[in-house]
C-alpha cells in the first residue's frame, strides 16, 4: 500500500508584495489560492494573518460609512438618526436590538466625530475593537477635545493592546478637563453596587461596581490569601482558590499594598496631573490627593532620571534588599514585560531577563522584570529576551519577529 506524498511545505522567501501592499489592494485571491492548495510555513503563515487582520480593519471601516450612510436615511428630530434604525440593522444581520444601536451608534462617532480614527481604521491600523475602547472613553467629550485626545493616542495604536489604548485615552481626558473627571467620578462613585447573575448548572456570577482603588485591595487581599495557599500538593487553580477565599471571607490580620504614582507637584495642587494606580490605571488628581491623605497611607519615594524617566531608586521605610530590588523593578515596569500583556506586576512573577543559571545571569536592577507564567515559561519554548536598557525588554519569537516592549510607557514617571 503506497503512501499518500505529503505536499511540501510552501515558503515565501522573496516576502511576496501582498505583505506589504494597503489593506484596499491585497489580492484576496492569492491568499485564497495560498490557503487551499499551500502548506505555509510559519512565518507566511503568520503574515497572512497579519495582512487579513488589516484587510479586516479597513471591511469593519467600510462597514461603519455604509451603517452611517443608512442612517441618514432614517433622520430624527433632536438626535443623529430614529431610534427604529437599529431594528432595521438587528433584523438584517440577525444582532441583538442592542448590538445593533451600539454598532450605529458607534458609526455616526467615528464618521462625524472621530476622522482620525476612522482612518486608522481604513489603514488597517485599528481595529474595531480598539475603536470600540478608544470612542467610549472620548464619547462625553466635544469633537474638537475628542480629535485633540485622537493626535496624543492613535499615531502608534498598531502597537497598543486595547489596554493599552484605553488606558491612554483615559490618561488624556483627565488632563483635558480634570474638573469634569472628578465630578464623573463621584457620580459613578454613587452608583456603587453588587450584583448577582444566576449561571448554570447549580453556579452563579457575584460581581462589585466600586472605586478602583477599593477593588484592586480586595483584589490583592483575595489574591495574596490564595497565593500563601498554593503548595505544592494543592490541586485547585489559582483561580478557583481566589473564588474560595472570596467565599471564606477576608480574615482580619491580612494585609496588602496598592501602589498609587502621582507627582509631587499635584499632591501640592500645584497642578492636576493624573495619577496612576497600579492594576487599574489614570485616575484624577483630586482623588489622588484624598487617597495620600488617609492616614493609614505609607509613602515610598520614587526617583527618576530627569533625562529618560526611567526608575532609579525606590525609598523605602525598611531596608531588605530582595524585596527592595523587586519594589523597585515593580514600581518602574507597572506592568509584565511580555508583549501585549497587561497583567499588573504586583501580580507576577520576578524574572531574570538572562537566566540567573548562566555565567552572566545575575540578579540585578537592569537584569530583571516583572513576568507573568504564561511570559516567563514560553522562554522555554523558542522564545528569547534581552533588556538593552532598564525596563525595555526585547523579545524575538520562534519566526523571528522581534517585539519592542516598555511596558510603562504609557505613563511618564513622575518627576520627583
Amino acid at each position: 500500500m503506497s503512501k499518500k506524498r505529503r505536499r511540501p511545505e510552501f515558503t515565501d522567501p522573496n516576502k511576496q508584495a501582498w505583505r506589504t501592499m494597503p489593506p484596499s489592494g491585497v489580492p484576496l485571491s492569492m491568499l485564497e489560492e495560498l490557503d487551499r492548495y499551500g502548506r505555509a510555513d510559519a512565518d507566511t503563515a503568520l503574515a497572512a494573518v497579519e495582512t487579513l487582520d488589516k484587510v479586516i480593519s479597513y471591511t469593519q471601516a467600510m462597514q461603519m460609512r455604509f451603517m452611517d450612510r443608512f442612517t441618514n436615511a432614517r433622520p430624527a428630530v433632536g438626535a443623529p438618526f430614529s431610534k427604529y434604525a437599529a431594528g432595521e440593522i438587528a433584523a438584517s444581520l440577525t444582532w441583538s436590538l442592542s448590538a445593533a444601536q451600539k454598532r450605529l451608534n458607534l458609526a455616526y462617532q467615528l464618521v462625524h466625530e472621530l476622522p482620525g480614527t476612522m482612518a486608522r481604521m481604513s489603514a488597517g491600523y485599528l481595529d474595531l475593537r480598539k475603536a470600540f475602547t478608544f470612542a467610549d472613553q472620548v464619547g462625553h467629550l466635544s469633537p474638537e477635545d475628542a480629535q485633540k485626545v485622537e493626535e496624543k493616542v492613535l499615531p502608534d495604536s498598531d502597537s497598543k493592546t486595547p489596554r493599552s489604548i484605553r488606558d491612554r485615552a483615559r490618561r488624556e481626558v483627565i488632563k483635558i478637563d480634570p474638573a469634569a473627571a472628578e465630578a464623573r467620578r463621584k457620580k459613578l462613585v454613587s452608583e456603587r453596587r453588587v450584583e448577582k447573575q444566576p449561571c448554570e448548572d447549580g453556579m452563579a456570577l457575584l460581581g462589585a461596581f466600586l472605586p478602583a482603588e477599593s477593588a484592586e485591595a480586595i483584589y490583592r487581599i483575595i489574591d495574596t490569601i490564595a497565593r500563601s495557599l498554593k503548595t505544592k500538593d494543592e490541586t485547585r487553580t489559582m483561580d478557583a482558590l481566589r473564588a474560595d477565599a472570596l467565599s471564606l471571607g477576608v480574615p482580619s490580620n491580612v494585609c496588602t499594598k496598592i501602589e498609587l504614582r502621582v507627582d509631587a507637584t499635584t499632591l501640592m495642587s500645584l497642578d492636576d496631573n493624573p495619577a496612576v494606580l497600579s492594576g487599574y490605571g489614570p485616575m484624577t488628581a483630586q482623588r489622588a490627593r484624598e487617597l495620600a491623605g488617609n492616614e493609614n497611607s505609607e509613602w515610598y519615594r520614587i526617583l527618576t532620571d530627569p533625562v529618560s524617566g526611567v526608575v532609579i531608586d525606590h525609598g523605602r521605610t525598611r531596608y531588605r534588599p530582595t524585596k527592595a530590588l523587586r519594589d523597585l523593578v515593580n514600581a518602574r515596569d507597572q506592568r509584565c514585560c511580555g508583549p501585549a500583556c497587561n497583567r499588573p506586576a504586583a501580580t507576577c512573577e520576578f524574572d531574570h531577563t538572562t537566566p540567573f543559571r548562566e555565567p552572566e545571569g545575575k540578579t540585578a536592577y537592569d537584569s530583571t522584570g516583572p513576568a507573568c507564567k504564561f511570559h516567563n515559561d514560553i522562554k522555554e519554548h523558542g522564545w528569547t529576551v534581552t533588556q538593552p536598557t532598564p525596563g525595555r525588554f526585547l523579545w524575538t519569537s520562534p519566526t523571528g519577529r522581534t517585539y519592542d516592549v516598555t511596558p510603562n510607557d504609557e505613563y511618564p514617571p513622575p518627576p520627583f
